[in-house]
């Protein structure tokens, strides 16, 4: 009897020792939309991400939509359809100026990917002079990118050169196949294949100085309640970005899938143009943010500064932890 005794006893104990080491329940993935605003490469690090299972292995039930332009984005992220978006810098300045809570938390590119391409008989920017270029939406990236090349070859916009609001960067090479424009801002692959069409590119607006292009945006309240989220992304986003930019052919398959560009030689130079630049640093440059103040009209925006528009507490976590290498 004490022998059964003690041998219940110590199976008792067996199987709560076992318990007490047994893996937890795995926690429930976190569903996340997030969003990307222009079919380009610059979106490489994200779409990595998403098909390489990358958020799927930081908890993160990943839904991605594109929406184009940053103005339409940063209007879904206010209605709380989406809390987090890869988008260009220009719209969240301009809706942070307006009483929007959007903030920077990381960024992703930090000049320009964007090209002015023009038709072939416009040999000077000059020639541009009572033409009309085409921007995908006002406020978003390629309308500043416009506007700063315009104003550095001495043009005004919308009073000597019409800028003409098409949707999508794609819609922008379509309008000028159609003579509705004669010129237009661009990333890869579309930049790209216009050149193989016969198009010009006047100038590469990277060139004309810092800006933040593209970067990682999120609203201030879900930054507040949902941080590890927000960490999470962060992560697999990076994670995204070094698969993109180190696995060459991997990197042009997902722009195969997501640009929908077949041609081998397109996807050659989109990837050579769109994967190098990208900071898997998560850097984001303050002297963008500025060139984008100084460059709006609002009545704020002289007094505003740069860090009022950051928001990089989990960017510093991640480099103390060693996860993104030594700080900037």
């Amino acid at each position: 009897m004490r022998r059964r005794r003690s041998f219940k006893g110590m199976l008792a104990l067996a199987i709560g020792a076992a318990a007490a080491i047994a893996p937890a329940p795995a926690r429930a993935a976190t569903k996340l939309t997030s969003a990307y605003t222009a079919i380009s490469g610059v979106f490489g690090g994200q779409w990595a991400a998403q098909e390489a299972g990358i958020f799927a292995r930081y908890g993160i039930d990943s839904s991605l939509v594109y929406i184009a332009s940053a103005t339409k984005t940063a209007q879904a992220m206010l209605a709380g359809e989406v809390p987090i978006a890869v988008m260009g810098g220009e719209a969240v300045v301009s809706a942070a100026l307006g009483g929007a809570n959007l903030v920077f938390v990381a960024g992703v590119l930090n000049r320009s990917l964007y090209f002015i391409v023009v038709r072939q008989d416009i040999r000077d920017p000059q020639d541009l002079r009572g033409k009309a270029i085409g921007v995908t939406r006002y406020g978003a990236t390629s309308d500043f990118s416009a506007r700063l090349a315009l104003r550095h070859w001495r043009l005004e916009p919308n009073k000597d050169v019409a800028l003409l609001q098409l949707g999508g960067v794609p819609e922008i090479l379509a309008a000028m196949k159609s003579g509705a424009v004669q010129g237009g801002a661009m990333t890869p692959p579309t930049n790209v294949r216009a050149r193989h069409q016969g198009y010009r590119e006047l100038v590469n607006v990277g060139e004309l100085g810092f800006f933040p292009h593209v970067a990682l945006v999120t609203t201030r309240p879900f930054l507040r309640e949902h941080p590890d989220v927000v960490r999470a992304y962060l992560k697999a986003y990076t994670e995204g970005v070094r698969r993109y930019k180190t696995d060459k052919a991997f990197g042009i398959e997902i722009l195969r899938k997501y640009t929908k560009v077949t041609d081998p030689e397109l996807l050659e130079e989109s990837y050579a143009l769109a994967a190098p630049p990208l900071e898997d640093s998560l850097y984001l440059e303050p002297k963008g943010i500025q060139a984008v103040l100084e460059f709006s009209d609002h009545p704020g925006a002289k007094a505003a500064k740069p860090e009022d528009f950051m928001d990089l507490r989990l960017v510093h976590d991640l480099e103390r932890s060693g996860f993104l290498g030594s700080p900037r």
